[in-house]
């Protein structure tokens, strides 16, 4: 099902904000003129990737522990981070993010 989740321009570049979608905690970064959606929480200890900073085109690295993990495809690219994240399609539509959970 897609979701409206936010505004695009709510939605400030490099930064991840979190939303609870379907009572799911799901993660928006906004790269450009693109947004990337993954799972809220971090694989290592489920804690929030909320607050943590883009360190790469499309890496995230998470806030609590110092992993990180690529926006695109929710595989760790540093530890501890060890198991990839969900991450969902996500559009840009008259100037809202659709996000599609499966």
């Amino acid at each position: 099902m897609v979701h409206d989740v936010a505004a695009f321009a709510d939605l400030p570049e490099g930064t991840g904000v979190a939303f609870v979608v379907e009572g799911e905690p799901v993660l928006l970064v906004r790269v450009g003129d693109r947004v990337f959606a993954t799972a809220g929480l971090c694989s290592h200890e489920d804690q929030s990737l909320e607050g943590g900073m883009l360190v790469g085109p499309t890496e995230w690295q998470c806030p609590h522990h110092g992993g990180a993990l690529d926006l695109a495809t929710g595989r760790p690219t540093r530890m501890p981070v060890c198991a990839p994240v969900e991450t969902f399609p996500v559009r840009v539509d008259g100037g809202r993010v659709l996000v599609a959970l499966e």
